[in-house]
């Protein structure tokens, strides 16, 4: 019985630090994606990659080694994330179009890729847009199980006396 409450806590308090960290990460770096274990996570903002990713899509993206065309991909460009699949390959550039589009992007260096397209995450999409539901409930977890512990402790404190 201990050991389960030594691991609810732990799960807890684990919770409690991720919530916080990313809380940081969204205020601090708005514009930048972060890379966690080299996944980073985007959102579908058009639909110039219709029927494959949807306006609203969440998608993961890993960092990858190498590239092929018919690869979808997330580069940068201009300070904008564009996920588009890859049409041509010369050397170090890159040609890509998004599916819905009629034409090809302008070739870049493949210096300027994040990755490539993992899936879509419905998980993702919950967490994104439950967010500060999520946060709550698990604030109202972690500081009801702090007010029972504190009884529990005052209990045994009163029985002993």
């Amino acid at each position: 019985m201990k050991v389960i409450g030594i691991i609810k806590n732990i799960i807890l308090d684990l919770l409690i630090v991720l919530m916080i960290l990313a809380i940081a990460f969204i205020f601090i770096n708005k514009k930048k994606p972060i890379p966690i274990f080299d996944y980073y996570f985007f959102t579908v903002m058009t639909g110039s990659m219709q029927d494959e990713l949807n306006i609203g899509d969440n998608i993961i993206v890993k960092k990858a080694d190498n590239y092929e065309v018919g690869d979808i991909i997330t580069y940068k460009k201009d300070n904008i994330y564009v996920t588009h699949r890859i049409v041509k390959i010369e050397g170090n550039s890159i040609t890509t179009k998004g599916d819905a589009n009629t034409t090809n992007d302008v070739p870049f260096n493949k210096e300027n890729i994040l990755g490539k397209y993992v899936k879509k995450s419905k998980l993702l999409n919950f967490v994104i847009r439950n967010k500060i539901l999520i946060c709550l409930v698990i604030i109202i977890i972690y500081l009801l199980d702090k007010v029972i512990r504190v009884m529990k402790n005052k209990r045994k404190v009163d029985n002993r006396a």
